[in-house]
């Protein structure tokens, strides 16, 4: 989710049951509450066991599998998985609940399965076309698609529901950004920013869009307060990097790519991007860039390699920085 955030974490639902499962519900939901997911898993797992039709239960087990602490990736894939098998025997159950079905598109979001949740969001919004979380989740899904004019339309139908939601205008700017709305994603982040001041992800973005307007001194200003709000903002400092560079201010434009990879080391753009600066004057330092970038991206191994073949001639070199500066 590099550049989408903010699928919202659906609600608790209320359990219609007899005295001894109502207390076994409450106690769940407390302990919750106070953050005890192991103890809430319990009582939610003993109630599920004497009532198998509960669907509140089940939705709330589910809720929970997605917030437990997990050690690895393959911890969280399988807690993933339960929280689905609990969401989708809750449909089953009682198919009329369209928190159950934004609870599964949410977790689909999660898990990449993007289709399933458009379906499931989709399914939520029919039962209840006013549902806002529904609507922006389902905006969400769309983006990931790269469906960015059924994103717009979901975003605004939320938009006509809720004006002041920070994540929706996130979002909506990135939906604005994709499609190359540049203006209007920078209205959105504009507005955000007065919404959130102490948040630097706006101001990287609002940078974003201002890069694309022509308008660089305008985006290193918000970098910079970006990086005055959050000074491990290693994305901000890559932008800064490139800015700098193109502005001819190469040392110090290298010295903030270094930082951006003390912060990120795993962020392959600032490995290819301080290869094609360094191409022309330090063809070997460029090549042991692309090296580190192919390593740490291997799905895009093609792009690397034929960047460090053509490290070894002078018209190659020529060829790697007019493809990353000078593209016209």
């Amino acid at each position: 989710m590099k550049k989408l955030l903010g699928v919202a974490a659906a609600v608790f639902l209320l359990a219609g049951c007899g005295n001894e499962d109502k207390r076994l519900f409450n106690q769940a939901q407390v302990a919750a509450s106070k953050g005890k997911y192991t103890q809430a898993m319990q009582l939610y797992s003993r109630l599920i066991k004497q009532d198998p039709q509960n669907a509140s239960a089940l939705v709330n087990r589910g809720i929970l599998w997605e917030q437990l602490p997990y050690k690895d990736a393959t911890e969280r894939a399988k807690n993933r998985g339960y929280a689905e098998q609990d969401y989708l025997k809750s449909i089953e159950i009682n198919p009329n609940i369209p928190e159950t079905y934004n609870n599964l598109g949410a977790l689909y979001i999660d898990m990449g399965r993007y289709s399933q949740a458009v379906y499931y969001l989709t399914e939520a919004i029919l039962r209840n076309p006013r549902y806002f979380t529904a609507l922006m989740n389902r905006g969400i899904a769309y983006s990931k698609m790269n469906r960015s004019s059924e994103a717009l339309a979901d975003f605004n139908a939320a938009f006509q529901l809720r004006q002041d939601d920070p994540l929706l205008f996130l979002n909506r700017g990135l939906a604005y950004f994709a499609s190359g709305q540049y203006e209007l994603a920078l209205d959105d982040y504009t507005y955000l920013i007065s919404l959130t001041p102490d948040d630097a992800r706006p101001y990287l973005e609002r940078a974003r869009a201002f890069i694309k307007l022509g308008y660089p001194a305008n985006a290193y200003a918000d970098l910079e307060e970006a990086v005055t709000i959050k000074p491990t903002y290693a994305l901000a400092y890559y932008y800064m990097g490139d800015l700098m560079y193109r502005k001819g201010e190469t040392d110090y434009a290298l010295g903030l790519l270094v930082k951006s990879k003390e912060l990120a080391s795993q962020y392959v753009p600032t490995y290819d991007l301080m290869g094609d600066m360094l191409a022309v004057e330090d063809p070997v330092a460029a090549t042991a860039n692309y090296m580190v970038a192919k390593k740490l991206d291997p799905a895009n191994a093609a792009k690397y390699e034929r960047k460090i073949r053509l490290m070894r001639t002078d018209e190659g070199r020529e060829r790697v920085l007019a493809e990353r500066f000078f593209p016209n």
